[in-house]
């Protein structure tokens, strides 16, 4: 039932990024929901359980956007690795770790998104943008972890044992 329920959850996480999450726009962006829950899963059960969730969600996100296929998986599969790094040097994931975290993968999946759409011939202008937005994006996306994490910390305790059929 778990990845039944699990295939649901990012769908929907995914579809309010798509469809809601644009309409929160502050000072340019908006947040990035599913890339704040891989993060916190990926500190909470690991890489490998991570990138289950970034390429489910990531799939989702290429389905949904409309833009070219692969490049929210890709990313997302980055960050999940990146991210999983952080619970295996520490005892205990935090907060604290969990927005430094954050940050750097939100660094790292916008710079992949930028290079991959300026591979594919779009303007050379997405480099300021970078630049001038993934601060914002930090920001909101650090306010966000502030209520996802501890959901998730509470999920990852009541589902501690259950796992996925390929982890």
């Amino acid at each position: 039932m778990m990845p039944y329920l699990l295939f649901l959850a990012l769908g929907l996480a995914s579809l309010l990024q798509i469809a809601l999450f644009p309409a929160l726009r502050i000072g340019g962006v908006y947040p990035n929901l599913v890339l704040v829950m891989v993060v916190a899963w990926a500190l909470l059960r690991g890489v490998r359980s991570a990138l289950i969730w970034a390429v489910i969600a990531g799939a989702w996100l290429d389905l949904l956007s409309g833009g070219w296929f692969g490049v929210y998986t890709l990313g997302l599969m980055a960050v999940a690795a990146l991210a999983g790094l952080g619970r295996r040097t520490v005892y205990r994931p935090t907060l604290l770790l969990a927005w430094a975290m954050l940050a750097i993968a939100t660094t790292l999946q916008n710079g992949i998104q930028v290079a991959l759409l300026w591979l594919n011939g779009a303007s050379p202008l997405l480099n300021q943008a970078f630049l001038r937005l993934t601060p914002r994006e930090i920001l909101y996306n650090g306010l966000v972890m502030l209520l996802a994490y501890p959901v998730l910390t509470w999920i990852e305790r009541k589902t501690g044992h259950e796992r996925l059929p390929l982890e």
